[in-house]
């Protein structure tokens, strides 16, 4: 055993992922397993279950644009998720993303139409950071008022909550009410402050300003992949004096190439031909996301002083780590992820580009299962999300295949959270033995005034 360990260099991360995702994975197994029992005994029909499970992965993922409304399903779990784990890794729990959802989707409704006649390149951007403020701001209140006055955040994001549902609902039936329509809802945001579709982007990239855009953006990342790999030391000493200007001019080329290359290349041949598929660059958004929390809380100074908040506010406080400080910020980052989030369904998602009355179905609520689903692993929220957002796509389909009811779908996501929630459940069904060595995982939340 001990020579396969040194010859195979992948061992130890493939032991590592194992470690990962085996509960995880066991939890949604045994989920599924329970579900079709209930099924059997709620149908007396052998067949049932199988046509249930079936008639889902079809929905999730064969039917026509299938796949890609589960992934759109799944872009506001992925950001919802990011910032719920930002929290349980600083040793909050921020319950409140089903507020800030709304906040940060009823901010965006109003910078997105508020001004008309700016370019996309400005006005998108400002419509995404009005949302992602809004909820940011929602969410650093409760922060606040845990450290000033002991209020746990559980019951402060709790009850803001029904303060931002009745707040939208008063700001959409008065004050920004779109007179010229029948249902109740917001005015349309300005066609330069909507989402793209994948579709839409070759007809979008024929306008310069936004080919220009998205040439800062991937010159951008090109510039930061290209400093973190300058920051190895390997590639340190190679680049030497050279490291900053390795890093510019690699951003600046890239830049380049794709405001030159990509209207060029979109216009002669796209994948994505079908008009009215929804899917929008929120994918991209979302898996850019996850990066930056994983970087964030893992590779920077910040993050490091975040997560020890979360598993020691004593030792944190004694190394000189300012607790207020963290708290505050930890609550912002959540709420900025899930005002984004709810920024991204106006912006690109709703069928009116704005914000309608009846706007949310439970994503927030959803996303406190998905992050500690994924143990709160920014890359296991990814397939979390997806996993979730196919159940949410594929549950109509597998109602009218098999006449199933769709909410068994809440059933099997309320028994895998139970379960990824209390392994120990899943060890004595299966037999296991607990993991020697486990290490102990930080709090999701500490006591009244901790």
């Amino acid at each position: 055993m001990s020579e396969n360990r040194k010859t195979n260099p992948f061992a130890p991360f493939l032991s590592a992922l194992g470690r990962a995702l085996g509960m995880p994975a066991l939890a949604l197994l045994t989920a599924f397993i329970i579900g079709a029992i209930v099924i059997l005994l709620t149908s007396g029909d052998l067949l049932a279950a199988p046509t249930a499970y079936w008639g889902l992965i079809r929905g999730a993922l064969f039917k026509q644009r299938g796949l890609s409304e589960s992934l759109v399903a799944s872009i506001p779990y992925v950001l919802l998720s990011l910032g719920l784990s930002v929290g349980f890794k600083s040793g909050l729990f921020n319950i409140g993303v089903e507020g800030q959802f709304y906040i940060g989707a009823l901010c965006a409704a109003w910078a997105g139409q508020i001004t008309t006649g700016l370019p996309a390149i400005i006005h998108l951007p400002l419509a995404l950071l009005a949302g992602a403020i809004g909820g940011a701001i929602w969410a650093g209140v409760p922060g606040y008022l845990k450290m000033r006055t002991g209020a746990h955040e559980v019951i402060s994001t709790m009850m803001m909550n029904y303060v931002a549902f009745r707040l939208t609902e008063y700001v959409i039936t008065d004050k920004l009410r779109d007179v010229n329509s029948t249902t109740i809802q917001t005015p349309s945001v300005s066609p330069a402050a909507e989402l793209w579709t994948f579709a839409a982007i070759p007809q979008r990239l024929q306008d310069p300003l936004n080919a220009l855009g998205v040439a800062l953006v991937l010159a951008l990342l090109t510039a930061l992949v290209v400093r973190a790999l300058a920051d190895r030391p390997d590639w340190k000493a190679k680049l030497g004096a050279r490291r900053g200007l390795a890093i510019g001019g690699s951003g600046l080329l890239a830049g380049l190439i794709a405001f030159v290359a990509l209207p060029l290349l979109t216009n002669a041949w796209w994948p994505f031909t079908d008009a009215y598929d929804r899917l929008h660059t929120g994918l991209i958004m979302a898996v850019l996301a996850a990066v930056g929390v994983w970087w964030l809380m893992e590779k920077t100074t910040p993050g490091f002083e975040l997560r020890t908040v979360g598993a020691n506010p004593n030792a944190a406080r004694y190394a000189g780590m300012n607790i207020t400080r963290n708290v505050v910020l930890a609550m912002a980052i959540s709420g900025g992820l899930a005002g984004l989030a709810g920024t991204i369904e106006v912006l690109g998602v709703s069928i009116c580009r704005c914000l309608p009355l009846f706007f949310s179905s439970g994503y927030g609520f959803d996303s406190i299962a998905i992050s500690l689903l994924a143990r709160n692993d920014p890359f296991g929220i990814l397939a979390a999300s997806f996993l979730f957002g196919a159940m949410r796509n594929g549950a109509d389909l597998m109602e009218l295949s098999s006449g199933v009811s769709k909410y068994i779908i809440s059933l099997i996501q309320a028994l895998a959270l139970l379960f990824v929630a209390a392994p120990a459940i899943v060890r004595w069904m299966y037999r296991m033995k607990a993991p020697a060595g486990e290490e102990k995982q930080a709090p999701l939340t500490r006591g009244w005034g901790g």
